[in-house]
């Protein structure tokens, strides 16, 4: 059996998973190594059991946004609140005890509920448009606020005394009794009706308590032939490789998650890990180096985590060209000579469309799209309320000078700006670019990912791991030699068909069965090696 143990926490604290409100949006992607593993294990259908250790009420909404909805999981919390629940059952925020002067006001994002003229609560929804917290005030202060679980419970209270501040949190099981209560000195206090089923009266912190519950299932349920994968993490690292060892274990390390230079594991830590999985060559090389400055001998596997949820060449089933430009990372100056290359391939080419990109978290980057989108107008010496009203007439005009403004329009009606809002969106307009491009001298690692994940070529201004020169992609250094990369994928299908090839290939090494086997392989060695260091 593989153990996995994610850490998708956002959050400051290391326990809880932060779920912010539907309508915004987060810089960061939420896929990381963990997901491709168990999508990846699933596939396979390789027996597997993920360990969720941090607080998540919304963790199915979580799990479906990565398509691992059916994933078998142990849950922390569940054991910790008495929650075990699987069927979800839908609430109803109207049914619950209101003052009878109550008025509830229907708002763009949220639910107002207002008594006396004032503000009283507060109602969110998911993603999904379940009940997920209520937020209830005093004189416009928060006085307290209810999480929901999105199975259709109250999971927990979180109260603010006079001046706003967090007084305390107190976790409930199915019937309504609090089970344990969080502190604003972040000691945890057990429920004296419950004691018999903890280890002690209270804890300093609830990283103390998770870690006795760890503990309490690792020694139950793991054996030696079993395999742990950790999300390595600083916190992480060490609430589970300080525990007693349990099975053998993998140590996955992905670049946006853990800092190799600062928090690298030490020795004693090291001391139980058997594999480490690492998501670039340029970590292998990190890591490598740091396990020799340790003296420490232990298999490095390098194993690009590929999002399997984008499928290969589907922008062959469409007559246009996408070409997607990430706006973040690239200087304006340079965005504007990679748009005026692509302007004079698009009038050349009416198949070949653009859209420029940017996060809508991102503000600076944003920026750049309506700077962008300025500059392009004014090119065309039109605005978008002269586009739309040519576009109105474009039946009635016979001239040869209205003609052309309908040919300006239609040229600006085949650029799209972009603001990515969500990863499950984002990766619906990549399934069909053709072409991708990020001359940002820190690379977007995921748009990476997705890109030889979904076999589209890259054009990138320094070298990457997960680009290589002429095969699936282009280095490009200098910005005013875009225009060759360009054609090298556009004119013809030949370059493009080698590079969704060399990714298809890419893919295949790392296979669902491939990435088992290699695991297993390096885990025999280690346990061999091991047994040699004993003799």
């Amino acid at each position: 059996m593989f153990y996995f143990i994610p850490t998708w926490n956002q959050n400051h604290t290391d326990w809880e998973l932060e779920f912010l409100e539907w309508y915004y949006t987060t810089k960061k992607m939420e896929f990381d190594d963990t997901v491709n593993q168990l999508m990846m294990f699933n596939q396979a259908k390789e027996k597997n059991k993920t360990i969720i250790l941090e607080y998540a009420p919304m963790l199915r909404d979580f799990l479906q946004r990565q398509d691992l909805y059916d994933i078998d999981y142990y849950s922390i919390f569940d054991d910790l609140q008495d929650t075990k629940v699987e069927n979800v059952r839908p609430i109803d925020p109207f049914e619950f005890d209101w003052p009878k002067n109550v008025k509830f006001i229907y708002m763009p994002f949220n639910i107002l509920a207002e008594v006396n003229r004032k503000l009283y609560a507060q109602i969110i929804s998911g993603n999904l448009g379940q009940l997920q917290r209520i937020n209830f005030f005093e004189e416009d202060k928060t006085t307290k606020t209810y999480i929901f679980d999105d199975r259709g419970f109250l999971s927990s209270v979180v109260r603010f005394n006079g001046d706003g501040q967090f007084e305390e949190q107190i976790f409930f099981n199915l019937a309504g009794e609090w089970r344990f209560k969080r502190l604003s000195s972040e000691e945890v206090i057990i429920n004296p009706l419950f004691r018999d089923e903890f280890k002690r009266e209270k804890y300093a912190a609830m990283r103390e308590l998770i870690e006795e519950k760890y503990n309490e299932f690792a020694q139950e349920n793991i054996t030696k032939d079993d395999v742990i994968v950790i999300a390595s993490e600083k916190r992480h690292n060490q609430r589970i490789l300080n525990a007693k060892k349990s099975g053998r274990v993998i140590l996955s390390i992905f670049s946006q998650r853990l800092n190799i230079e600062q928090d690298f594991p030490d020795e004693t830590e090291l001391a139980k890990v058997d594999v480490i999985v690492v998501d670039t060559q340029q970590n292998e090389k990190l890591v490598q180096e740091k396990l020799n400055a340790m003296n420490v001998s232990i298999p490095v596997l390098q194993i690009p985590p590929f999002d399997s949820r984008l499928r290969l060449g589907k922008s062959q089933r469409i007559k246009e060209l996408k070409i997607f430009v990430l706006v973040d990372k690239t200087p304006l100056a340079e965005l504007e000579i990679i748009i005026d290359e692509i302007s004079k391939a698009m009038y050349k080419d009416t198949k070949i469309n653009l859209m420029l990109g940017a996060y809508a978290a991102n503000q600076e980057a944003t920026g750049k799209l309506d700077k962008l989108k300025e500059k392009i107008l004014n090119r065309l010496n039109l605005t978008e309320e002269e586009i739309e009203a040519i576009e109105k007439a474009e039946n009635q005009i016979e001239s040869e000078i209205d003609k052309e403004l309908i040919k300006k329009a239609r040229f600006f009606r085949r650029i799209t700006f972009y603001r990515i809002e969500s990863e499950s969106e984002w990766i619906k307009e990549l399934n069909f670019v053709r072409l991708i491009i990020d001359m940002g001298k820190d690379m977007d690692l995921y748009l990476q990912i997705a890109g030889i994940s979904a076999g589209i070529p890259q054009i990138n201004s320094t070298p990457s791991p997960y680009v290589e020169n002429y095969k699936n992609g282009m280095i490009v250094p200098d910005v005013l030699e875009i225009k060759e990369a360009i054609n090298y994928y556009l004119v013809g299908l030949k370059h493009w068909n080698q590079a969704l090839v060399y990714a298809a290939g890419k893919i295949v090494q790392y296979s669902s069965d491939n990435l088992i086997s290699l695991w297993n392989e390096s885990l025999e060695l280690a346990t061999a090696e091991g047994e040699k260091l004993d003799e």
